[in-house]
């Protein structure tokens, strides 16, 4: 179950999916969709790992909204970010969030890297905090890789213990931080992740049947 707002917010990114998803994106997530309605009909446990640099925006904003998308359309699955590095989850990705309609709570903010919890209804959260993909808390073996960053995509051809590797790089709204339009630039980049999310998640459940 997800929130008023953020069910609201899906209807409405679902709505305009044909006219703002390109036909080559289209192809490279109708292939993510296949990926995962074949392991959930083989009955194997599905777990996404979405993959960037720093672990601090792009890959956020993916592990929420896989998750978000994968409880709209009824799938059973873990979600995961990680880096190469471990940096922290920038207070504008959590600021974002929290101003689409997640409810976000910290109890440890003092720290480097704070642990937040972002809620997607009154008690189900995700938690976010960055991590290297070496992490003890992420899968090592038999899990999707999604990568999210070009430098990432570069940097890694091959992820050690993933079943596959899939490419979607999306613009870093880093290069933003510190202007007045900050975080309407986060904002459109989490729309455009949580878009593609919703599409890859509908696409797998009509293929699920």
């Amino acid at each position: 179950m997800l929130n008023e707002k953020i069910s609201k917010r899906c209807e409405t990114l679902l709505a305009s999916t044909e006219q703002k998803i390109s036909l080559e994106r289209k192809a490279i997530l109708d292939d993510i969709a296949q990926m995962i309605c074949d392991e959930v009909k083989n009955n194997n446990d599905v777990e996404l790992v979405y993959l960037c640099t720093h672990n601090s925006r792009r890959s956020h904003f993916a592990q929420v909204w896989g998750h978000v998308a994968s409880v709209l359309f009824g799938f059973d699955l873990k979600t995961y970010s990680g880096g190469t590095v471990a940096t922290e989850c920038h207070p504008n990705t959590i600021a974002t969030l929290r101003n689409i309609g997640f409810r976000i709570s910290s109890d440890n903010l003092a720290q480097e890297n704070p642990l937040y919890k972002v809620y997607y209804n009154d008690k189900d959260y995700i938690a976010c905090y960055s991590k290297a993909n070496t992490d003890s808390t992420l899968p090592q073996a038999d899990f999707i890789a999604i990568m999210t960053c070009s430098d990432s995509d570069d940097n890694c051809p091959f992820v050690p213990g993933a079943k596959k590797r899939f490419s979607t790089t999306y613009d870093d709204p880093k290069e933003f931080d510190g202007t007045d339009n900050a975080l309407i630039q986060y904002e459109t980049r989490s729309l455009q992740i949580a878009q593609e999310a919703l599409y890859t998640f509908k696409k797998a459940a009509d293929l699920r049947g």
